[in-house]
């Protein structure tokens, strides 16, 4: 057998290896976009708000007992169940993101928790087009269309019951009401001393200048149809 037939019979060989390895890659990774009630996948072209200088309370970060933070995906999986992890974009707009559904199959109900790059996220809605990984989501008897967060916002309020929860909005287009806030905090001593032991080479001097402070970055988005809230964004960012 003479070099070239003799290559061309280690590429044959090698086919079945090289797609077993092709297929080994993140489950539930999509590039597409279809995503279209995310926030984190386009914050800057799609906040239209003013930053509002207060800070809204924490319950509106709390839903079915979770909390929005780092250990929010572990936490509904072991309440809902376990469920695909979908990965979307890369970067500023990288997105990871676990979805559950009301069961049955008509008058669904969504909710779906997703972590970006810099902000934590969960989605609540119950009308919208169908998107790419929506097959992936977990059916679980806790999704309701009574679902609310601990502050009390849930599907079916009109916008003035939305509003005695949130205050004024930060802006209103057509359907869709939009909160945005921004508010420097201090950071908490559990919190400090957890930065203080992952950046050892940093000086006292160091850790206060960069950490003693972050800023706190809330987008509440409610969208409205029939004078009904159908769709609740809520997104949490703190950066320091």
């Amino acid at each position: 057998m003479n070099f070239a037939a003799a290559f061309c019979a280690f590429i044959v060989s090698c086919l079945p290896l090289v797609s077993s390895i092709a297929q080994v890659g993140p489950p539930g990774y999509t590039s597409d976009n279809s995503d279209w009630w995310s926030y984190t996948r386009s914050p800057e072209g799609e906040d239209e708000a003013i930053s509002q200088k207060r800070e809204p309370s924490a319950s509106n970060f709390h839903i079915l007992g979770l909390n929005l933070d780092d250990e929010t995906f572990g936490k509904a999986t072991a309440k809902l169940g376990k469920t695909t992890v979908v990965e979307r974009g890369d970067a500023s707009t990288g997105r990871s993101q676990i979805c559950y559904t009301s069961p049955g199959k008509r008058s669904k109900t969504y909710l779906i928790f997703e972590k970006g790059e810099v902000n934590d996220a969960f989605y609540l809605f119950n009308i919208g087009p169908d998107w790419k990984g929506s097959e992936l989501c977990t059916e679980s008897n806790l999704v309701t269309t009574s679902l609310s967060t601990a502050s009390g916002l849930h599907l079916g309020q009109t916008t003035a019951e939305v509003r005695a929860i949130l205050g004024k909005p930060s802006v209103i287009t057509g359907s869709r009401v939009i909160y945005s806030f921004a508010i420097e905090k201090k950071t908490a001593a559990a919190d400090f001393e957890n930065l203080k032991q992952r950046n050892p080479q940093l000086s006292e001097e160091e850790l206060h200048r960069n950490y003693e402070f972050y800023t706190l970055g809330v987008h509440v988005e409610g969208r409205f149809d029939g004078g009904k809230l159908v769709y609740l964004a809520i997104s949490k960012t703190e950066a320091y």
